[in-house]
């Protein structure tokens, strides 16, 4: 896994990395992937405030939801016979038209609401049938990744639920930008003030921190 720090006053990236940054002729394409039911609800919502922070920056972006797809569950080739671990050998269903987009993009927000302090049955379905990329040549090595995990109320498990989807595609070698995972509801209490949800306001900029280490991993 890629822990990839990018930000103005320090971390592992220098600072020089942002001012050498050459603009591509395509855009950086960034793929929200939303498993909540709802299209209008929490997570939609801080998912497209991430999105929009990368739009800022010049991305294109795209929301999938989960929910109007036809995903069946990974058929556990892997266990009986690694080398039909392939997309070619995966049910042909809708994720065969995602399989695509997926490799295309630069970078992907996984966005979940919390199930019982995990993310939820569409996301778990949907990270098991990326198994076929990472076992096929690490397509999703080096792609820059954000995770959200949000409860309606703040009972908790909700970091348990981003840290699950960590997990998996860390594995897969992602790369996380600063603050790249997020869950709501959270108050955050610093010296300037307290913010209603810290999520929110770090999403903007990891849109746009997601853009600007995209562009640095195709120079």
């Amino acid at each position: 896994m890629y822990i990839c720090i990018l930000k103005e006053h320090s971390y592992c990236l220098k600072r020089t990395v942002q001012s050498t940054i050459i603009p591509v002729m395509s855009k950086i394409n960034i793929l929200g992937i939303n498993s909540s039911p709802h299209k209008d609800g929490a997570t939609v919502s801080l998912l497209k405030t991430v999105l929009n922070g990368a739009k800022k920056v010049g991305a294109a972006t795209e929301i999938i939801h989960l929910y109007d797809f036809n995903i069946k569950p990974a058929p556990g080739n892997y266990s009986v016979d690694p080398k039909t671990e392939i997309v070619a050998k995966m049910p042909k269903d809708d994720m065969q038209k995602l399989y695509p987009k997926i490799i295309k993009a630069d970078g992907l927000v996984l966005a979940t609401p919390n199930y019982w302090a995990n993310m939820s049955g569409v996301m778990k379905n949907f990270i098991d049938r990326l198994t076929p990329l990472e076992n096929e040549g690490f397509k999703l090595e080096r792609k820059i990744a954000a995770f959200i995990a949000v409860s309606k109320e703040n009972e908790g498990g909700t970091e348990m639920a981003a840290m699950s989807m960590v997990s998996a595609l860390g594995q897969m070698g992602v790369c996380i930008p600063p603050n790249g995972i997020m869950w709501h509801p959270g108050k955050w209490v610093r010296t300037e003030g307290a913010d209603k949800s810290w999520a929110f306001t770090d999403a903007p900029e990891v849109g746009q921190t997601m853009v600007k280490l995209a562009q640095f991993f195709r120079n």
